[in-house]
């Protein structure tokens, strides 16, 4: 008996501190970047990613947000580049198939505004980032709305190889999500 009691104890807890669960929205939701190829912008994004949001704007401290983008799905506008931007020299998705962000902490900047401090991984190399962000949510969907600017070579992307010295290291993200509060 006191086992069980201990059980729902330790149930009753967890479910307390969980946030809202939330799900993305795959057709209203976005990852794009821009980096420079000798000088002028070039822009693409990533067809395919999948997130595990557990977030509530009262709850910060348990919010929660790990997302998986399957590298391999990069594309470039108006160009098939996408054998050499998952092929060794670059984010070599044979071997590192999957780029994660996973949250430490959230911080409420006031108005909509945040800021996620997270750990970001790509080709097997961890880098702490921090992604300012906008967030509305009305009844049961939530859009979120953010960006940071990331160095390709600290994780290793085009270090060497056809094309290195013409990108500029630094590359903008922009990150648009839609998600629709799960059911309790």
């Amino acid at each position: 008996m006191r086992f069980l009691l201990v059980l729902l104890v330790l149930f009753s807890s967890a479910a307390a501190c969980r946030a809202a669960e939330w799900e993305v929205i795959p057709e209203a939701s976005r990852i794009l970047w821009t980096a420079k190829w000798n000088t002028a912008p070039v822009q693409g994004g990533f067809e395919r990613f999948s997130a595990a949001i557990d977030f509530d704007p009262a709850e910060l401290a348990q919010a929660y947000v790990r997302v998986a983008v399957d590298v391999a799905s990069i594309y470039m506008e108006d160009q098939d580049a996408r054998s050499t931007l998952t092929n060794r020299n670059w984010f070599d998705a044979a071997h590192y198939p999957q780029a994660i962000f996973e949250t430490r902490s959230i911080r409420d900047l006031g108005n909509g505004h945040y800021e996620a401090v997270a750990d970001l991984t790509i080709r097997g190399v961890t880098v702490p980032v921090t992604l300012p962000f906008k967030l509305t949510i009305e009844g049961d969907v939530a859009r979120m709305e953010g960006s940071l600017t990331l160095d390709r070579t600290v994780f290793g992307i085009g270090a060497s190889g056809d094309f290195a010295a013409a990108v500029a290291p630094e590359v903008d993200v922009a990150v648009m999500v839609t998600a629709r509060r799960k059911a309790e």
